[in-house]
């Protein structure tokens, strides 16, 4: 009997297809159909074998891993992808293992939906756009569009340089956020000192006015200024001699002192009044203080005053290459710009070519003939006939050999003239021929 049972484990091992399966919760199947494929690093891992809708009105995935896969680990995330641009069974599932130390999930095991991610349609990205969104943006390139007239020199030199931006840009900004904490703090520091000083914006106003006049008429007799402070220390000797000389007269200033102090009474109530003022004024200057001259390192305004040239020396270069790079690419821009039409144009056609679809796929895999039939006129009041291929492509409603189309004929000409786009005023000697449209009215 042991001998038996173990023919029969053996018998399974061997003849069994040996393939786990697993459950993927998405938010959307993405379109997903059984029988696309699962991939793991772009190779085949297994397939999908049935799509349906969980107890949560979430998309439930189940899938089938190839016998001569391993067993997927803890941690396992998922991706709807597409393989390619056309067709519905065109998506596959792609998994990202995780490390084989974790612990083996188990047959029929589910895969969070907080890990995996379900695909973003095309259809999506248009429609997210509403009508003022994309006039706006109709707008922004018709200005870029006038922008970029006659700078194509200009355009073409920013294409080269925007990248060599790009990177000096990404090193002063590195420079700028070396410290993290240092530079947190400093924004902390600078929005609490901000916030003193808005509440207290008269009291700043008037002294920053103060401050101005002063240094306005300092500015204004810098000879007058340079004359003091050569004299300054003559005087403070003659001062300190002078006041030698008066300190036998302290006597006599002590006695004046005690004869106007009946007089000084009248100063108290004006000190009281004074004295909340002052109270006031204090907080105010011990936080300027604090963010003009903190304690420490590259914590106050001064440090960072003393760090703006190495700063300035990093966007000495830096920025007028941004700006001739921005200069260079005008003429790409000019270049494109007259497109805008054709590629809205294409966007929209193959939007609507991809929306149909039934369970072989997307209607863009099919061919148009066009001109295949012909009316032939019976009893029934007409039948229409197959015409044979050599009849093809010739009926009045056709119109073949536009080869030389201009900018802006992909769709229906605008009431404004705007389209089709020649590149000369002379539309005779243009390299297109603006007679070449898909037809309707201006």
């Amino acid at each position: 009997m042991a001998l038996a049972a173990a023919i029969v484990a053996l018998v399974v091992t061997l003849l069994g297809d040996g393939g786990r399966e697993y459950r993927i919760m998405f938010d959307s199947a993405g379109q997903l159909v059984p029988g696309d494929i699962v991939r793991i690093g772009g190779a085949r891992a297994g397939e999908v074998t049935s799509v349906g809708l969980s107890s949560d009105n979430q998309a439930e995935i189940r899938v089938t891993m190839d016998p001569d896969r391993p067993p997927l680990h803890e941690g396992t995330s998922a991706a709807i992808r597409w393989q390619g641009l056309v067709g519905v069974a065109s998506r596959y599932v792609d998994l990202s293992p995780a490390p084989d130390f974790k612990p083996e999930l188990e047959e029929g095991a589910v895969l969070v939906a907080d890990k995996n991610r379900s695909l973003v349609e095309v259809d999506q990205v248009i429609n997210a756009l509403d009508p003022d969104t994309r006039q706006g943006l109709q707008e922004i390139i018709k200005g870029s569009g006038a922008w970029y007239k006659g700078r194509e020199e200009q355009a073409n030199r920013s294409a080269k340089y925007f990248g060599p931006a790009l990177e000096q840009f990404r090193k002063v900004s590195a420079e700028i956020t070396r410290d993290d904490q240092v530079f947190q703090d400093f924004l902390v520091d600078a929005g609490d000192a901000m916030g003193a000083i808005a509440e207290r914006s008269e009291e700043l106003t008037s002294l920053v006015g103060t401050t101005r006049q002063t240094e306005r008429a300092l500015a204004s007799d810098t000879t007058s200024l340079r004359t003091a402070l050569d004299e300054l220390p003559v005087a403070l000797r003659e001062g300190s001699d002078a006041m030698v000389e008066l300190r036998p007269a302290l006597g006599d200033l002590t006695k004046l002192v005690d004869a106007t102090g009946r007089g000084t009474k009248e100063l108290t109530p004006f000190l009281k009044q004074l004295e909340p003022v002052l109270d006031e004024a204090v907080p105010t200057f011990g936080q300027l203080r604090q963010m003009i001259d903190a304690p420490g390192e590259a914590d106050d305004a001064l440090d960072a005053l003393r760090d703006l040239p190495a700063l300035g020396k990093l966007t000495k270069t830096t920025f007028p290459n941004a700006e001739k790079a921005l200069g260079d690419s005008t003429p790409i821009f000019q270049f494109v710009r007259p497109y805008v039409p054709d590629l809205v144009s294409w966007v929209r056609s193959f939007g609507g070519a991809m929306a149909t679809y039934d369970a072989n796929g997307h209607y863009a895999r099919t061919v148009a003939v066009f001109d295949a039939f012909k009316h032939v006129d019976d009893a029934n009041g007409g039948t229409l006939v197959p015409k044979p291929p050599s009849e093809r492509n010739r009926g009045d409603g056709l119109s073949t050999g536009n080869l030389r189309r201009c900018p802006g004929t992909a769709t229906r000409l605008p009431a404004d003239g705007s389209a089709p786009f020649v590149d000369s005023g002379d539309q005779a000697n243009a390299d297109c021929d603006p007679k070449q449209t898909i037809g309707g009215t201006r």
